[in-house]
Formats: C-alpha cells, structure tokens, sequence
C-alpha cells in the first residue's frame, strides 16, 4: 500500500513543481509588446482648409485616444501638439500659430511611432478669424472698419484691383480697435477692391469691399460716365478726343471678314480686341498699299495710354454703340467735369446689321439731346474717336 501511495503522489508532486516553476512567467507570456500604430486610408485637408492657430482634423482608420500628434518641419524641427478630439476614424488638433509649410505627421503610441504617408501643408496666412467686412459700400476718403479676430500691431492692409494699373496697389497701416481694425482709404481707390493683410512674410485675404462711384467722379484717368445699379462697377472716358478728328474704322471688306461685333453695353473691349485682329489678319493676307501704316480707331484707342502721378491707365478700347450712346446722355455733365468732346461724328466699335462687312456705327455728338446713331462706310468716313476703359 505504501508503495503504491508513493508512486501514486510522485508524479502528482512532479507536476506540482513544474506547474510552479512556469506559472511564474505566466503574466509575461501573456503581455503585448507594443509596435508602432498601424493606421490607414489617412487623409490630410487642404492647405486651403489651414489656419494657424486653428484645429485641423487628418482622417483615416486606427487613431486611438492615447495617441500623441508630432508636426516635423523641413530641418527635421519636430513639436508636439495639443489634441482635442481623437476617434478610430480621424483626429482633431490645433495648428501652431507660427506654423507655416510642409510638413510629417507623426503618431505615437506607448512609445512607438508611425510617420503618415502624405504631408500635411500650412499655408503662410495671417491668422485672423470671425472677419466681418462692411456689408453695404462705402465712401471715398473714408474709414473702413474691419471686425475680426487675431489683428496685431503692426499688421499692413493692401487694398488692389485689375482695373488698377500693373503694379499699383495701396499698402494702407491700420489702427488696432475693441472689433478688429480700422483704415482710412486714400485718394485714388473705387470701385471693387480685394484687401489682403500682410504681417511679415504671411499674407492673408479677407474678401472684397467696394467703394462706391457715381457718374461725374473724375477718377482712373478720366470722368465716370455710367455705373451700374450698385455703384460698383462702370465706364470712365478719356478726358478728350483723340488723334485727328478724321480717323478710319478700317477697310471695307466682305461681310465673311467681319469682326463680329455686338452693340451691347459691356461688348467695346472684345470688339475692339476682335477688330484689330482681324484688321492686321486680313493686311498681312492682301498687303493692302492704301492701309500701310495706318491706325485704325480701334488701335488709336488700344494705344491710348494716360498717365497720373505713378498710374499709367493703358486699357482703353473704342465704346460699342451703346456704350457711346451712355457717353452721349451725359455729355453736357462731362463738360462740367472737363471732359472735352468737340463736336463730330464719333465711330463705335460695333458693325452694322447686316452689313458688318462694309459699315460700322457712329453716333452724332452734334446734337444736343436729340440720340442719333446710323451706320456709315468704314472707310469712307474719317470721323472722330472717344476711348473708354472699364472697372
């Protein structure tokens, strides 16, 4: 009986020691060891979508709560940022305010890391939020304020337009206020205008305001002679005739020849544009002896140039027939303003029904009040010539 207990209890004690001897590294067999986050299908916003100083959220799959967020830049400089919202499909953190470039993303997790394919770009903005531009327009010579958040001393407006000469813009310094900023408008701006905030090497564009214009401004190298419905956008003309008085619209040609032009308000410059293309298209073709160094009074208008203290406004064109027709309607205005139009016949740049080959419109400056437009030859009238320009 002994014997057979002691053969029954050896293997049973046996087993009880090599139980105890590996249940001591139980816990460690069991224990993960930590790699390096495994995330997919990231996608980073748009540079457009960057504000420093802002949160910025990267999508993807694999984001965990204990996830650290690092931006490196070019030289490798890596910093820490501050996460405000993590779920398994995207994070959300804020943007450094001095950011600005390419940039990793880097994730840490329980020590290891992962660099996100892709690179994360912060454009070189000023950092301004919640901006209110004035809403209606405003005057000129007058202050401008600017509520908005994330102004600092210092900072620059500039203030430009296409219609303004290549080159011109107005750097303008602003006034910090309780809302935002305020500005002055200097001499010389209308119209609608982009203003853009420059603070160092970062820029930022805050949207348009307009300054309103009225018929008699005398502004952009001339005198306003129409303005829409809200003041914004019109025509200026020349401050008088110009070349002879007797000027050429061109040659009389087949009407498959024609510019094709329009009389409608808005259509002078592509008219003008169109004639002289196809002015010195069809001189190059047929060499025509009696067209040899002429200018046409399309051309006259596109090399009117007039220049005001640093501006040289170089954008005319020749009216199309409704165009000069407004001109008509407010000459005797004009003429107060100093606008001299002596009386003539005066071409437009559209072509005649029907007969766009041969004639072109021109509207009678002789009259007082009384409208008259008619169609005449091209070549055979030589009549006068009244650029206009745009805004």
């Amino acid at each position: 009986m002994k014997t057979y207990l002691k053969r029954l209890l050896i293997p049973i004690l046996s087993g009880l020691i090599v139980c105890s001897f590996y249940s001591c590294n139980s816990e460690d067999e069991h224990t993960a060891t930590p790699i390096a986050p495994i995330l997919k299908e990231i996608k980073f916003p748009s540079e457009n979508d960057i504000i420093p100083g802002q949160v910025a959220q990267i999508n993807g799959l694999g984001f965990a709560k204990e996830d650290i967020v690092y931006l490196s830049n070019a030289d490798n400089q890596k910093e820490k940022v501050e996460v405000t919202e993590i779920t398994d499909s995207y994070l959300k953190f804020i943007v450094p305010v001095e950011a600005g470039g390419e940039y990793t993303v880097t994730i840490e997790r329980a020590g290891k890391q992962t660099v996100l394919n892709g690179t994360f770009k912060v454009p070189f903005v000023v950092p301004i939020i919640d901006i209110v531009l004035p809403s209606g327009n405003v005057q000129p010579k007058s202050k401008v304020e600017i509520q908005g958040k994330g102004f600092e001393a210092g900072d620059v407006a500039v203030l430009y337009a296409s219609f303004y000469p290549t080159g011109v813009e107005y750097n303008l310094p602003l006034t910090l206020n309780e809302e935002g900023v305020e500005f002055t408008l200097p001499e010389g701006l209308y119209g609608v205008n982009s203003i853009m905030i420059i603070r160092g090497e970062r820029k930022s564009n805050l949207g348009t305001i307009t300054i309103e214009t009225n018929v008699g401004d005398k502004l952009g190298g001339g005198v306003v002679f129409w303005v829409d419905a809200a003041k914004a956008h019109g025509y200026i003309v020349n401050m008088s005739n110009i070349g002879t008085g007797t000027e050429q619209f061109g040659p009389e040609v087949n009407p498959s020849d024609a510019a094709g032009t329009s009389q409608n308000m808005g259509s002078g410059y592509t008219n003008t544009q169109n004639i002289v293309k196809k002015f010195n298209a069809l001189q190059s073709a047929n060499n025509w002896p009696e067209w040899q160094g002429v200018k046409i009074a399309a051309q006259l208008c596109l090399d009117n140039s007039v220049t005001e203290g640093n501006a040289v406004y170089a954008d005319w064109f020749l009216p199309s027939r409704e165009e000069l027709i407004e001109v008509f309607k407010v000459k005797s205005l004009l003429a107060e303003k100093g606008v001299n139009i002596p009386a003539n016949n005066y071409w437009t740049s559209s072509e005649g029904d029907g007969e766009a080959g041969w004639s072109a419109y021109y509207v009678i400056f002789y009259e007082e009040t009384n409208i008259v437009s008619e169609i005449c030859s091209k070549s055979g009238w030589k009549i006068g010539v009244l650029p206009i320009r745009a805004y």
